[in-house]
């Protein structure tokens, strides 16, 4: 490290501490991040059985033990020497690693930053060793009775960082983590038992499974399960094995995707995109399939030694990496037994299906364009070719046929396009010149000057007035049953009433949740919804702040959920969809509060029991709404920041007439 004092530059040369906790820092992000490490050392020592138990979210306790070989006195000591491994010998097992861990930055770094106990015994031996640091000081070293195997327990994680620990988010969130950590561990492999405590209750216990898909479907539950296909396949080299769910439970996030390659959990973008483009056009754009993709690959053609964490990897050949995946994935789908319910059969091949009937065209009919009607008898004329090009019954002559023709005519929607966006341009400009050209005796255009009409809308909007400015309003009716159009003031002024609505009760369920007055609307018999392990144990620790807002929810198994009570005035959508939101949305993410997560949920429940877009409302229901905008703060925006009005000054209007 080079620095300044002065004019001449002076050279630092680090203690030995302060190295130790830089590599912790990359290492170690999290108390998942040293649960990561220590389980990838039990599975590397050959555990049939791995137990994780924490307190505070790992703040206060990690204890990772396992059944695997163990280390001897010597190892013991040496394995906590930074980048002490037994696991590479030269550097050209980089290329061919079969262990899990490899670097030996695991227990020096987490032994920098915290209070460790590392009790370890192999078979055959005596006795056990019990080594006891403390911010990487070995404070004791001693002989106890223990089992075959190790048992590594690290307690005030980053007391000794308390910059870093600042950092960490709440117990259930650091805790969600540890569990959505093991739960890829398990899916990883099928024949380990895992055990995982947070403050003493169980929140995973998987007993060893016979394959990957046994382990799949006990992991995702029942209703998932029920939906789930196996497909395997190797292309160029690349063996490809996936859990594929049905399309019907795409998810709004990539959490339902588990990538491992070499049995790590990874993060890939372009194995990401191929799995959508497997499943193609059955999953709507922007959601995310529910798969569970391993890919196994030859040695060398992988370098897992990328990322601090190992989250990562780099392929020799991505792009071959990335077909494998796509056509593999392609082929499940095509043979899935719910791929017959959506009316498909054979192999997947979007572009060329087609249908018997003649196709039904958006610009066909009595109201169609002279050139819209050619190009629709065109379609049709040409549809017996394309169905023969298609079912592959056709030789090459009418293939070359179809695709000049299909050239053709792309190429002359595209000319009709553009000559339609210059005359509606040229259009555009001839306007705005006729509205810039001074009139005689029209001083407000010669005054403001020529304007554009986006500018003119923006400054008639802006914060409301004065209060009882909304009842104020003369409601005159509504524009496309999604705006309230008034008047009032000398100004024309359109209210959003989905969000103006939404403000209204998002400020009363606000109240009376500090009033505890909640309204419940209790199931005759408990709704179930299939979420993940950690979102059960999240459901154990922020049930009391769900019964605050209205939801009775408690566990119904592993990773199923019962739902007794939810609130009262939800009149859109499904309230255990809600909830499933919700619950994903803390687990993925966390919340720094409580009263965070209080009013992510009182928003929600705000959003879907107010009216919508299409709502015909009557003018008392009307004028109702803008009395209620009068008693709420920040009445100008609604809860998601989007405007809840719009002012258009008469003078401006005047001016569009030209008067």
């Amino acid at each position: 490290m080079c620095y300044r004092t002065g004019v001449e530059p002076v050279i630092a040369v680090l203690a030995g501490d302060v190295i130790d906790q830089i590599a912790a820092g990359e290492v170690i992000e999290r108390p998942a991040s040293v649960v990561k490490e220590l389980v990838d050392n039990a599975i590397d020592a050959g555990a049939r059985t791995i137990s994780v138990e924490t307190v505070a979210g790992g703040r206060a306790l990690i204890r990772v033990s396992d059944d695997g070989c163990g280390m001897s006195a010597a190892s013991a000591r040496l394995a906590l020497e930074r980048h002490a491994t037994s696991k590479i010998r030269c550097v050209d097992d980089l290329w061919a690693l079969t262990s899990m861990g490899f670097r030996g930055e695991a227990l020096p770094s987490i032994a920098s930053v915290s209070r460790m106990t590392l009790t370890t015994r192999r078979e055959g031996d005596l006795a056990a060793t019990r080594i006891v640091i403390e911010a990487s000081r070995v404070l004791e070293v001693t002989e106890i009775g223990a089992p075959v195997g190790t048992t590594i327990e690290v307690t005030d994680l980053l007391f000794n960082l308390p910059a870093r620990l600042k950092f960490l988010k709440g117990e259930s969130t650091e805790a969600s983590h540890i569990t959505d950590l093991l739960g890829k561990v398990a899916m990883a492999h099928p024949r380990l038992h895992v055990r995982l405590r947070h403050n003493g209750r169980t929140s995973l216990e998987t007993p060893p499974d016979r394959d990957g898909f046994a382990r799949a479907q006990a992991l995702l539950g029942p209703r998932i399960a029920a939906r789930l296909v196996a497909v395997s396949g190797e292309e160029a080299g690349v063996r490809v094995t996936a859990y594929l769910g049905a399309p019907e439970l795409a998810q709004a996030t990539a959490r339902g995707v588990q990538l491992f390659v070499g049995l790590r959990p990874i993060r890939d973008r372009g194995l990401l995109h191929a799995i959508a483009m497997g499943y193609g056009e059955l999953v709507p754009r922007g959601r995310y399939p529910i798969a569970i993709v391993h890919v196994d690959v030859p040695a060398g053609a992988v370098d897992v030694n990328v990322h601090p964490q190992k989250l990562e990897v780099r392929f020799s050949e991505a792009t071959e990496v990335a077909a494998a995946v796509r056509h593999i994935v392609q082929a499940g789908v095509a043979a899935a037994p719910w791929r017959a319910e959506l009316g498909g059969a054979g192999p997947i091949q979007m572009s060329a299906m087609t249908s018997v009937a003649p196709p039904r065209l958006a610009f066909d009919g009595p109201g169609a364009t002279a050139l819209s009607a050619r190009y629709a008898a065109q379609l049709r004329e040409r549809s017996q070719v394309t169905l023969s090009f298609a079912g592959g019954e056709t030789g090459s002559a009418g293939s070359a046929e179809s695709r000049a023709w299909a050239a053709q005519l792309q190429s002359q929607v595209r000319a009709s396009r553009a000559a339609e966006t210059h005359e509606a341009r040229e259009s555009a400009r001839r306007e705005d010149a006729a509205w810039s050209t001074p009139r005689a005796g029209d001083p407000l255009q010669a005054s403001h000057g020529p304007r554009d009409a986006s500018s003119e809308l923006a400054e008639g909007s802006g914060p409301v007035p004065s209060t009882g400015f909304f009842s104020s309003l003369r409601f005159l009716g509504q524009l496309d049953l999604t705006y309230l159009v008034c008047e009032g003031g000398g100004e024309l002024v359109l209210v959003d009433q989905h969000s103006a609505h939404e403000r209204v009760e998002l400020e009363r369920l606000r109240a009376r949740s500090t009033d505890r007055d909640v309204t419940i609307q209790k199931l005759l018999f408990p709704m179930t919804i299939e979420v993940t392990a950690a979102e059960v144990e999240l459901v154990g620790r922020v049930a009391q702040l769900l019964a605050h807002v209205g939801f009775e929810v408690e566990a119904f198994g592993k990773t199923t959920l019962a739902v007794k009570a939810v609130p009262a005035g939800i009149r859109h959508g499904d309230p255990a969809q809600l909830l499933t939101k919700l619950l994903a949305e803390w687990a993925a993410d966390g919340a720094p509060s409580e009263e965070e997560r209080l009013d992510t949920m009182l928003a929600q429940i705000a959003c879907h029991s107010v009216v919508r877009a299409g709502d015909r409302l009557s003018p008392s229901e009307a004028e109702a709404l803008l009395r209620g905008l009068d008693g709420v703060a920040h009445a100008d925006r609604g809860p998601h920041g989007r405007p809840i009005l719009l002012r258009l000054p008469l003078a401006e209007i005047a001016r569009r007439f030209g008067r």
